[in-house]
Parts: C-alpha cells; sequence; structure tokens
C-alpha cells in the first residue's frame, strides 16, 4: 500500500511541465560539465602517479646497481675499484661497457649470465635501464640515459 502511494507521489511530481517527461538540455549540460570536470581531475592526478613512478623505478634502480658494486668489492675483498668514468675509457659509465668495441663489458662484470659460486652475477638483470658513472671507491656518482633507453626522470640522482 505505502509503495503505491510512493509511485503516485513520484509519478505526479516528476513530469516535467505540461505533461512531458525527459531532462531538459540544461539539466543534461550541466551533467555533461560535471562529469568533464571530474574526468580532467582524475587524469591529471594519474599523470603525477607515472611520473613518480618512474622517478621511484629509476631510484630502485640506483641502489640495486650500488648493492652489486658493494656486493662485487666485499665478495673479492677490495677497497678500490676501476672507476666507470672518463679516466679509463668509460665516459658514459655503463653506457660505454654496452659498445661493441670493447665487447659489452666494463671494469667490472655486475652481470654474469652464467652465474657460479667462483663468478657470481651482481644485479638480477642487466643492460639497466639507466648508465652509471662510479668512481674507483665504488660509490655510484652518476645516473645517465642509456643508449635507447628512457630519459633520466626528474628527482633521480645518485645520492651524494
Amino acid at each position: 500500500m505505502r509503495l503505491q502511494g510512493l509511485y503516485g507521489y513520484f509519478a505526479r511530481n516528476l513530469r516535467g511541465k505540461k505533461g512531458q517527461s525527459g531532462f531538459t538540455l540544461i539539466e543534461l549540460l550541466v551533467v555533461v560539465t560535471i562529469l568533464g570536470v571530474l574526468a580532467a581531475i582524475v587524469t591529471l592526478s594519474l599523470v603525477g602517479l607515472t611520473t613518480n613512478a618512474q622517478a621511484k623505478a629509476c631510484q630502485q634502480e640506483y641502489k640495486t646497481v650500488q648493492a652489486g658494486l658493494d656486493a662485487y668489492m666485499a665478495n673479492n675483498n677490495l677497497d678500490a675499484v676501476a672507476a666507470a668514468d672518463n679516466t679509463n675509457g668509460y665516459p658514459n659509465g655503463t653506457a660505454s661497457m654496452a659498445t661493441s668495441a670493447n665487447g659489452g663489458t666494463g671494469p667490472i662484470a655486475l652481470y654474469n649470465p652464467n652465474s657460479s659460486a667462483s663468478s657470481p652475477t651482481y644485479v638480477r638483470n642487466t643492460p639497466t635501464q639507466f648508465a652509471y658513472v662510479w668512481n674507483s671507491t665504488g660509490r655510484i656518482t652518476g645516473i645517465a640515459q642509456a643508449p635507447g633507453g628512457p630519459a633520466v626522470p626528474s628527482g633521480c640522482a645518485a645520492a651524494p
């Protein structure tokens, strides 16, 4: 009984003037405008998330390569390593190591696809997404764009 009364109320009050039913043009425009504004807000927030994610991925890869250098030095009981910089022919660090002139090797083999107990791998994959330059103490001093790789996102830099 109560539902019939509610139905009758809606039937009487939701009809437009002169018996018309439906939405007016103004109502439709207002709804479309609101949806457009909401879509713009969501899109802009997602763009910021992807930029932040790229910077975080770069920082994580930097930490992985630095941990690989540290593990290499600890495993070989070294206090100094061959620098990957201008001093020994690798001006772009790991990016220079990928050239055919040096057979894809560098002063330190951080990645070994056929690792063993005597010749381990120190990073999980290669080539890395970015190019790294390190000094003779094994500290990464610079991150650059690797050949064919993405640009280094803002907010990704080697720790001082």
